[in-house]
Formats: structure tokens, sequence, C-alpha cells
């Protein structure tokens, strides 16, 4: 028997289809059990990965907050004094303890997660109230209150100057008093 030729390839002028000898259609059993094997590689990764980030949380936290410190740190805006500059130190060191101590409660890490990200977003823009701001939210993880003031000497308050009252005159009778 004479050996058969392959058919001619489908032209653009003639769109008849050339026949598709048998067993040769669909994807090779090796090529199907490999796909099939990194399918599940990857889930198993994807597992992995999730698990480890719900074990690990607090950890991986801290870790944004202090590569967060380091970038804020680096792009202070220049109005920001030495004393706002220590407190937003203070108040990052507060908050990573607290979080590693387990005294913070997560609803009140979502405040502060969304601020990160606000933080994050505004990049070189970041103003002296945002700052301020800020450090008054990682004083709230901490667990200080609002406007507390670090610890140290208190400050002397400044004299008022004493103002003696002055005559009040009431309308009708025009005497004062």
């Amino acid at each position: 028997m004479e050996p058969q030729s392959p058919p001619p390839p489908a032209s653009p002028f003639n769109p008849t289809p050339r026949p598709i000898p048998p067993g040769s259609g669909g994807c090779s059993k090796p090529l199907v059990v490999g796909c099939v094997i990194v399918v599940l590689v990857g889930a198993i990764a994807v597992l992995g990965g999730i698990y480890y980030v719900g074990t690990h949380a607090v950890a991986l936290f801290q870790w944004s907050l202090q590569q967060m410190e380091n970038n804020l740190l680096m792009q202070l805006p220049k109005d920001v004094t030495p004393e706002e500059k220590a407190n937003l130190q203070q108040a990052f060191a507060d908050a990573r303890k607290a979080i590693q101590d387990g005294k913070v409660p997560p609803e009140r890490l979502q405040p502060l997660q969304f601020k990160v990200i606000e933080i994050t977003r505004k990049g070189s823009s970041v103003t002296r109230q945002d700052i301020v701001d800020f450090t008054r939210s990682l004083e709230e993880v901490a667990g200080k209150p609002a406007g507390a003031a670090p610890p140290g000497p208190a400050p002397t308050p400044a004299p008022t100057p004493t103002v003696s009252p002055a005559p009040v005159v009431t309308p009708m009778s025009g005497t004062t008093t």
C-alpha cells in the first residue's frame, strides 16, 4: 500500500477544514496530569499562606508598622517639630508593644489600619496635621488617653494678668455700679 500524504492545509480561499486523524484530539495524558499537579500545588501554597497569616498576624502587623515608621520618618514634612517626631516614634513603639502583649482588641486595630492606608497613599504629600492625627491614633491603640502628655517635667503655667472689672452703666438711670 502506498503511504498517504497529509491533507493540504486549509487556505483562506478554501475554508474547508482538514480531517482530524482518529485518536489525535484533546490534550495528552501527561499534560493533563501535569496541569492537575500544578493546580494542587498552587492550592496547597495558597492554603499554607492563609494559615501562616492567620497564625502570625500580630508579627506581620508589627513588621508592617515598623516598615511604615521607617518610611514615614524619612519623608516627614519640614514643619514637624523634633518633639512631634519623638512623640510619633514613641507612639509607634507603644502601639507595637501593646499589640505584642495582646492588649489591643481587633476592633481597635481596624481604624488604625485605615489610617495607615490613608497615610501610605499620601506618600510625600503628608502634612504636619496628618502626623499629629496619626500619632494620636497610635496612642489610642496603645491605650493612652487622647492628647496625653509624655512623662516628664510638668510645664509651668504662664502667669495670667489681673484686670480690674470695668464699671457697668445701666441705661435707665445713667449711674455706674
